[in-house]
């Protein structure tokens, strides 16, 4: 395309025509016009073409990057709608199991045939809408139930062979109800007589659908999945949507990881129906079951599909924006005014992109150290689940109930009955039981609230954090270093590490604790992932404490690991860096501008590769602050 020179510029040319004859020559004045074509149509076009290979390059980048995350987000959350769907069957099944030991007990203890009248004047059995209780003798034959139709009991022989020869829970494998064409399932325990005889069989049938009534179709979409599989490979139940289905025979060992610790999501085709899905299962503790939860992949990443086409046509509009803007330029570069409009607009872009880098940092730095923190909020709530689920109050009650069976005569029960003597024994042990329990429990939900609090800080004091005070509180430091360890408990105890302490004699200080302790976890976390990647007999951390001349108080951390490389001691606290293929380069940076705001310093110091690494957090202490 043509440029038109301005007169100004022609006048100038003419002006020097004259004044030297040998630079008007004509191959002078065709070198001249050579550059200005050359700058208009080679530099513009290039540019055009990097601008453009930037645009789609950062689009595909984003679009990957987006995918990406997507399906991490969908395994993550496939992983913790099975973490609740396995409680949710544990509770299920142990109350189903819990009614058939009732009805065990009372049949083998009071030698009732038919003990379900009573429980259920007494309203020990579950609801009769949901769950049918049933009670056989060894031929097979009905002796009491609270079913509504009694002849739709259907017997199975193979069942009652094995409770014959085994007192664990039995499942059955599903089967469709004559009467509603619903598939149902039955849960067995094997009745003894006196001697040990077998006497009969305690049985709960409930609806197979029961077990798949949590099903969220906001959290699962129309082609999720939630099912119950035995460890013969058989569907109890799973269902997909509206659609219900069992009995389906499956290879349980592809299903089922039989690491139940690590548990993750598969991006697999789902052999039962072709759906291509992100499938976590687990196996039930203590159960020949386990339960599988799946998320279909066209479902939930849908949005992301469609945010895709969406950054596509963007990006298309933008190249042909550019393409024309570009042209327009290579047409009237000449116009300087349009020019330093344009330098203005971009210097306001990365003025916003500066700010918007800003808040994006303050953001992940949040996240990460909330992070560190819900290890150990996992770690208490995790303890105090597992001590109520084996929790001792269970022998009050059966120890309640036996006295209540002896209601009339309990003096001559105690004192005569061989089971009467023990009870007032055991009934002192389980009072001191009991007491270490909530002892225990106490101390681990006062370690939750401690870990909440710090998560509160954190979060109070980035949300002040253009203008943040330290708030200064009394604290013994080693305690506080003891906190930081249980902070961290899980990962040290996953990597077998030894940890050492090598405390000072301190005095209680003010310090910012909750920006001390954000230092703490932060380091010991960084030092137990430092022997990921190297075979050490002996992991080891040593935690040590001083207070030097009276006003510097210095915490260092020193590590076995893998060390630091001479040419990262330089990066290591820069934002964003990291040598881990998991990190994210946030934590030491958030902990150096902890420790500056603290009006102290943090050092790391290292050998080189091998030879470990030594953190060192230095703070000032105030001659009123001790």
């Amino acid at each position: 395309m043509p440029i038109q020179r301005p007169d100004t510029l022609r006048s100038a040319v003419s002006i020097a025509t004259s004044a030297n004859p040998v630079s008007g020559s004509p191959n002078s004045l065709f070198r001249r016009s050579f550059d200005q074509i050359k700058e208009a149509y080679i530099l513009f076009p290039l540019l055009a073409a990097l601008l453009l290979l930037a645009v789609w390059t950062a689009t595909l980048y984003l679009i990957k990057v987006e995918h990406v995350r997507a399906q991490q987000s969908i395994a993550a959350a496939s992983l913790e709608i099975g973490a609740t769907y396995e409680a949710q069957m544990l509770r299920a099944i142990h109350e189903i199991d819990q009614t058939l030991k009732l009805v065990k007990y009372t049949v083998e203890a009071e030698g009732e045939p038919n003990p379900l009248p009573r429980l259920k004047e007494r309203a020990l059995l579950p609801p009769p809408l949901v769950f049918d209780v049933s009670v056989v003798n060894p031929d097979g034959g009905l002796v009491a139930s609270t079913r509504v139709h009694e002849w739709d009991y259907i017997a199975d022989p193979d069942e009652q062979q094995t409770l014959r020869h085994s007192d664990s829970l039995s499942i059955s494998r599903p089967w469709k109800s004559p009467v509603t064409g619903e598939w149902r399932l039955r849960f067995s325990r094997r009745l003894d007589a006196a001697g040990g005889v077998f006497s009969g069989i305690a049985m709960v049938e409930v609806d197979a659908a029961y077990f798949v009534s949590s099903y969220d179709a906001s959290k699962l979409g129309d082609h999720g999945l939630l099912g119950l599989l035995g460890i013969d490979g058989i569907f109890r139940v799973r269902r997909a949507g509206e659609e219900v289905a069992a009995g389906d025979a499956v290879d349980y060992a592809t299903v089922v990881m039989p690491d139940t610790e690590n548990t993750k999501a598969v991006l697999s085709d789902n052999g039962w129906d072709g759906v291509r899905r992100y499938t976590s299962a687990r196996q039930l503790y203590d159960f020949p079951l386990a339960v599988i939860v799946g998320l279909s992949e066209e479902e939930q990443l849908t949005v992301v599909t469609q945010q895709a086409h969406t950054y596509i046509w963007r990006a298309a509009g933008g190249s042909l924006v550019l393409v024309l803007l570009l042209g327009l330029l290579a047409r009237m570069s000449w116009q300087l005014g349009q020019s330093r409009l344009r330098a203005a607009e971009t210097q306001a872009q990365l003025a916003a992109a500066a700010r918007q880098a800003g808040m994006a940092e303050i953001a992940t730095n949040v996240l990460h150290n909330v992070g560190n923190v819900l290890n150990s909020v996992n770690i208490s709530a995790e303890l105090v689940t597992q001590k109520l689920r084996t929790s001792k109050a269970l022998g009050l009650g059966k120890a309640v109930q036996l006295m209540n069976q002896h209601a009339e005569d309990l003096g001559d029960f105690i004192s005569h009955d061989a089971k009467g003597k023990l009870l007032p024994g055991y009934l002192n042990q389980l009072v001191d039981a009991l007491a270490i329990e909530q002892q225990s429990m106490t101390a681990e939900l006062e370690q939750l609230s401690k870990s909440i609090d710090h998560i509160k800080e954190i979060v109070a004091a980035q949300q002040s954090y253009a203008g943040a005070s330290s708030i200064a509180e009394t604290v013994q430091i080693n305690e506080l270093i003891e906190d930081a360890l249980r902070m961290n408990a899980e990962i040290l105890t996953a990597r077998q590490i030894r940890v050492v302490r090598n405390f000072a004699e301190t005095p209680s200080l003010q310090l910012d604790k909750h920006r001390v302790l954000l230092i703490l976890v932060n380091l010991i976390k960084n030092a137990s992932s430092a022997m990921d990647h190297r075979p050490l007999p002996c992991p080891q951390i040593t935690l040590h404490s001083e207070l030097q001349q009276g006003h510097t108080l210095i915490i260092s951390v020193i590590d076995n690991g893998e060390g630091i490389a001479p040419e990262n001691l330089t990066r290591i606290f820069a934002h964003g860096f990291t040598t881990r293929q998991d990190g994210h380069g946030f934590g030491l940076h958030s902990c150096v501008l902890a420790a500056m705001e603290m009006g102290g310093s943090l050092e790391a110091h290292s050998d080189g590769p091998g030879t470990g690494a030594t953190f060192t957090l230095k703070l000032a202490i105030k001659a009123s602050e001790q």
